[in-house]
């Protein structure tokens, strides 16, 4: 009877130890299914599982994403914890973006506000051709309402320069340098002559016949 008694008790002990290790697992799994679903609205944010435990990650554009974020994964059924690893990006004053052209380089410095937006504006550049594209782009938050729409249009207005820079800081824009033809410079006395949208200013248009 000893005899068989303690291997019964051995595999006993073994088998329950896998179903809760595979139950636990599958809990996890179900957790990490709901929290990404929870996330998705946050692109920034990545997590870890661990149980049913929660570790946000990544940098949230602005502190109320990250309190979003934060809410939506305390929501998700079965989280018994959330710890929130996130930052925030930080807060740049005034906010600068600058598009400098040399003959067939373009380099784009300054702040924008996420990467998704990276991707677009040197999508935009790529396209000019023969154009050599420079990125030293940082990010921050602090745009202004429609920046992104300006900096893109301002993608257009470089493209007409043979050297020269496009600044928005702010709400303001300045334009400086050399156009690339007699057709250039027409367009670009044109585009600026009517006003600018989003409230944004021209503070100085400073561009020189070829």
């Amino acid at each position: 009877m000893k005899k068989w008694f303690w291997p019964l008790v051995t595999w006993t002990a073994a088998i329950t130890a896998l179903a809760l290790w595979f139950g636990a697992g599958l809990v996890s799994a179900d957790i990490a299914s709901r929290t990404e679903l929870a996330l998705k609205p946050y692109p920034w944010a990545s997590f870890d599982v661990d149980g049913r435990d929660v570790v946000i990650k990544g940098v949230a554009p602005d502190p109320e994403s990250q309190a979003e974020a934060r809410l939506a994964v305390e929501q998700v059924a079965g989280v018994r914890e959330v710890t929130d690893s996130t930052a925030v990006l930080p807060l740049a004053s005034p906010y600068r973006f600058i598009l400098a052209r040399q003959d067939d380089v373009l380099t784009l410095s300054g702040f924008i506000p996420d990467n998704q937006f990276r991707e677009r504006i040197m999508l935009a550049c790529e396209q000019i051709p023969g154009m050599a594209v420079s990125d030293d782009m940082a990010l921050a938050r602090g745009a202004s309402a429609g920046f992104a729409d300006l900096a893109l249009q301002a993608v257009q207005w470089a493209e007409k320069l043979k050297d020269g820079e496009i600044e928005i800081s702010d709400q303001s824009i300045s334009v400086t340098g050399t156009a690339l033809s007699e057709e250039a410079y027409a367009a670009l006395q044109a585009a600026f002559a009517t006003q600018l949208p989003h409230s944004f200013t021209l503070t100085r248009l400073d561009v020189k016949r070829p």
